[in-house]
């Protein structure tokens, strides 16, 4: 029997620990390899051309996202499961607009996992019990839907694409030649205008409003 082969891209030591226990009880699953960051991710999904491919919406470099469009623009024959420590139905469901074809949460029981990658190698999307189907479908019959009218400033707005790209706080002060104080307070500004919480959705609006093209 064909072993389904996994690539695992994730920072995250206590993440690809579990997932080997996860694939170490499983016969036909085997992890092909792990990545650190996009890019790392990229390169070895090219190199091994697994089955499925595991992302984390939140790796360094390169984000969870924008590796989605990358895997499967390249790499069709390749699916992609999301996962992330956030749970905003938003994040998740770019991440499907994005090509993903599944999602689970980061404290995903082995049981999750697997289910998603057995229904992904169905051809199926999976979310069970994490984003409201309802919602998932709407979504992908309008990948061009629009947020509502925001109002960022021009500096505001070359920081969010500077973030969508995957820069650090360090990089983006030596870019704008500002402190990384600076830099703080900007994207606290723009969390706070566009009502987000964290960097993944920060990546995510970008994407979704066209301000970064991928």
């Amino acid at each position: 029997m064909d072993k389904i082969d996994v690539l695992v891209i994730d920072d995250h030591d206590l993440i690809i620990l579990a997932v080997r226990q996860v694939f170490s009880k499983i016969p036909d699953m085997k992890l092909v390899g792990v990545a650190k960051d996009g890019e790392e991710g990229l390169h070895k999904v090219s190199d091994l051309r697994p089955d499925v491919v595991v992302i984390d919406i939140s790796i360094p470099g390169m984000n969870g996202i924008e590796l989605t469009r990358k895997v499967t623009r390249d790499f069709p024959d390749t699916k992609v499961v999301l996962h992330s420590s956030s749970v905003s139905e938003e994040v998740i469901v770019m991440g499907f607009e994005a090509g993903a074809m599944a999602y689970v949460p980061k404290n995903f029981k082995p049981g999750q996992l697997v289910e998603a990658i057995r229904t992904v190698m169905k051809g199926e999307h999976y979310s069970k019990g994490f984003v409201s189907d309802i919602l998932i479908e709407n979504f992908l019959k309008d990948k061009n839907k629009k947020d509502g009218h925001f109002k960022l400033t021009d500096r505001e707005l070359e920081i969010l694409r500077a973030i969508a790209h995957g820069g650090t706080n360090q990089q983006m002060a030596e870019k704008f030649c500002i402190s990384v104080r600076t830099v703080e307070a900007h994207k606290a500004n723009i969390m706070k205008k566009l009502k987000l919480s964290n960097t993944a959705e920060l990546v995510v609006f970008a994407i979704k409003n066209k301000i970064v093209k991928i």
